[in-house]
């Protein structure tokens, strides 16, 4: 199995962790709800600094600009164990989820923490995002 592979079945496997089947779905139709998956890989050493950042900072500046949390995971097994996190955000629809990173990329207190933190080099060499809608047969969680 490639490293797609098994980030393709990350993905199926974490869309299951959503909220409220046939209603998710007709709201997504609607513009409502999406899931954003993002798998950041990091450079060799970075991942233990990202997770302290997201632990002590990030995810509540992601709340203040409008990103619920869904989940943040690290990877058990290779290719990705120790160099990446892999976490998924829920927006009120596409057109929040667009306006919520543009107020967040511009928040004085992430610009700040994002200087500092990476004062000796950038944490993530890339970044792969799926935007998601829940299926009608989606479990709550």
């Amino acid at each position: 199995m490639n490293r797609r592979e098994i980030l393709q079945g990350m993905g199926a496997a974490m869309m299951m962790l959503s909220a409220s089947g046939a209603e998710a779905q007709s709201a997504a139709d609607e513009g409502g709800p999406v899931y954003e998956l993002r798998i950041y890989h990091t450079y060799p050493g970075k991942l233990e600094p990202l997770l302290k950042r997201f632990r002590e900072r990030e995810t509540a500046i992601f709340a203040r600009c409008g990103m619920h949390g869904v989940g943040y995971w690290t990877p058990d097994d290779d290719p990705l164990k120790g160099n990446a996190l892999i976490y998924m955000l829920r927006h009120l629809s596409r057109v929040a989820a667009t306006e919520n990173w543009a107020k967040f990329n511009k928040d004085p207190e992430w610009v700040k923490l994002k200087a500092e933190s990476e004062a000796n080099g950038a944490f993530v060499e890339k970044h792969d995002i799926t935007f998601m809608t829940l299926t009608d047969f989606s479990p709550a969680v």
